[in-house]
């Protein structure tokens, strides 16, 4: 992939009011990661969630992943940590001596409480598609696979909002490509994705691609592709609504009902 380097820039912001005190500057040290605490009054215990990303990580540990945790003094040998409690956890489990951390000002319980939720809450969550552009920019044979396939059925995956610009081929269901292509290998995904291309659907979505897969892959092996992109073409969008509709009052998945409209209509016209 070509470079795509851009230095920072300052914004541009009239309409904003800057903020011109920022307290004490914080300060870089390496300690124990057994040596700090956490305060329970305004952090959580563990979830299930958490163990198991802890789990995961402390067999994936590398320093070029690292962040360091944020904590704050209280008195000379006691520090609270406010941000990255799992990270410690982990470094602990690895019986890593010792840690970078970052320590900030913040004197009283509310301070702490509120640096706490705005280490949490004041950042922009990073999505599945960063993390898939990510894992292709680094070469990740599985990602690699994903951006062949797709490119080679003529699917583009982007996220999509109310307002965007729809173009055939567009899907936003990562997930769903991703694991058709890890569950069935390159070629099969590539036959079920190219069908809905060539149907012209805009965006795929991800019930469609589940139907078009159970159907190729598993209920009619020896389908006639054409005569399945021809059905999927005139079923449009309309056939979708029906089938979503449909599918909720009878309780069943919306791809099991759309694979049967598209089946359907494929029987009916070699009835004919």
């Amino acid at each position: 992939m070509s470079s795509q380097l851009r230095a920072i820039k300052p914004m541009t912001a009239p309409d904003l009011t800057p903020a011109t005190e920022f307290g004490p500057k914080p300060r870089a040290i390496w300690v124990a990661p057994t040596s700090l605490m956490v305060d329970g009054t305004y952090q959580r215990d563990l979830s299930e969630r958490s163990v198991r990303l802890i789990r995961r990580t402390i067999e994936t540990f590398r320093w070029n992943r690292y962040k360091p945790p944020i904590a704050v003094q209280m008195g000379p040998a006691t520090l609270h940590v406010i941000d990255g409690q799992h990270t410690a956890i982990i470094a602990a489990t690895l019986k890593i001596p010792e840690i970078l951390i970052v320590v900030v000002g913040a004197d009283t319980v509310d301070e702490r409480a509120r640096a706490f939720v705005g280490h949490n809450s004041d950042r922009i969550k990073v999505t599945p598609f960063d993390i898939y552009r990510a894992l292709l920019a680094s070469g990740d044979a599985d990602a690699v696979d994903v951006d062949n396939v797709c490119r080679r059925a003529g699917v583009r995956i982007r996220h999509i909002s109310p307002s965007s610009a729809i173009a055939e081929g567009d899907t936003a269901a990562l997930g769903l490509v991703r694991g058709l292509v890890k569950r069935r290998g390159v070629i099969p995904a590539r036959k079920v994705l190219q069908c809905l291309v060539r149907a012209k659907r805009a965006p795929i979505t991800g019930a469609e691609i589940l139907a078009a897969d159970r159907i190729i892959c598993e209920e009619r092996k020896d389908i006639d592709l054409d005569a399945l992109t021809a059905a999927i073409r005139v079923e449009g969008t309309d056939g979708l609504v029906k089938a979503i509709g449909k599918a909720k009052t009878e309780g069943r998945p919306i791809w099991r009902e759309l694979a049967n409209r598209w089946l359907r209509r494929i029987d009916r016209s070699h009835a004919t």
